[in-house]
């Protein structure tokens, strides 16, 4: 009979299983040591963002559902959503203040966003000073807004002021006009004093924009029998969206966040014609004392801005850019 062959298994040496276990100790011991390093090195920022924007927002967020006035109430009494009904349908004040808002969103939008579009255009045909022109428009952004409005209140002085003596020597008498102390025109005055100072950041993101574009689309353009406008609007723009995306939330944002002009140059006057979200929320906090209506007006101002820039996202969507 034969014999079967019997199979004789191989079984490792117990040193290879030693040498397995070290290394797959020294290999944990290094993940914990990289996950320890990279804890440590981000620990200043985690305490950064914890402290100074995390916690007050969760605060704000606590004290816009209280009625709590610090300098008379111990502590702050819990009301629900019926301080944001108060404001949103019986404050008078912050009627004035979103009515104000919107008055001068729309010119500041509207001259911000055009102003810098084409004179990013216009400065990208240019063959020779396209530097110059940038840093041109560029310095008024290095000037704070508080002596932007001190210098626009002087140019715009009802006596003294340059515009209106150009106006006199050009033989208009009756245009010796108190710029900033007429109700009429100190909000649309600010929005003139902001735009100037703001054009310049988005015109270098739009200029950005048009220096990426590449040359052969608007060559193409130009070999079908295109003319300039035809460019602009046909080849130039839907490649320029993310780029007017980017320019016109941040324009968004600063034609709401507007606090420093009014407060310098008007104090929300002549009566509340100047009034905006902001500067209504800071006189709620630091002259009514009232915190819990001041992070109201925040909030809802916060979610006025929250809703214009999804609408702004929907107009200029990346992904019709790109499909463009």
């Amino acid at each position: 009979m034969r014999r079967r062959a019997v199979g004789i298994q191989w079984c490792p040496p117990p040193f290879l299983f030693r040498n397995r276990e070290a290394v797959i100790s020294q290999r944990r011991k290094r993940y914990i040591r990289d996950r320890l390093n990279i804890f440590i090195f981000l620990l200043p920022t985690i305490f950064f963002v914890f402290v100074f924007i995390a916690f007050p927002i969760g605060y704000s967020a606590y004290l816009s559902l209280t009625e709590y006035n610090y300098a008379r109430d111990p502590a702050p009494k819990f009301i629900g959503f019926r301080g944001y009904i108060y404001t949103l349908f019986h404050d008078v004040f912050f009627h004035d203040a979103l009515l104000n808002q919107v008055k001068f969103a729309i010119p500041y939008f509207i001259a911000t966003f055009t102003f810098s579009l084409g004179l990013a255009i216009l400065i990208n045909e240019l063959v020779f000073g396209t530097r110059f022109f940038q840093v041109l428009f560029y310095l008024p952004m290095i000037i704070p807004l508080s002596l932007v409005g001190i210098i626009f209140a002087w140019v715009l002085a009802p006596d003294i002021g340059i515009f209106d003596h150009i106006l006199r020597w050009m033989g208009i008498k009756n245009w010796n006009i108190d710029w900033f102390g007429n109700p009429y025109t100190a909000i649309y005055c600010l929005a003139i004093a902001r735009s100037w100072k703001m054009i310049g950041f988005t015109l270098i993101i739009f200029l950005a924009g048009l220096q990426a574009i590449p040359k052969e689309l608007r060559e193409a353009a130009k070999v079908d029998g295109a003319n300039f406008l035809q460019e602009i609007f046909k080849v130039v723009l839907p490649n320029l969206k993310p780029y007017l995306l980017i320019g016109g939330i941040w324009i968004l944002i600063n034609s709401i966040k507007t606090f420093e002009l009014p407060a310098v140059v008007t104090e929300g006057g002549p009566g509340t014609s100047t009034l905006t979200l902001y500067l209504y929320s800071w006189k709620l906090a630091f002259e009514r004392l009232d915190m819990g209506r001041a992070s109201q007006v925040a909030y809802i101002t916060a979610t006025i801005i929250l809703v214009l820039s999804w609408v702004l996202n929907r107009i200029f969507r990346p992904e019709t850019a790109r499909r463009a």
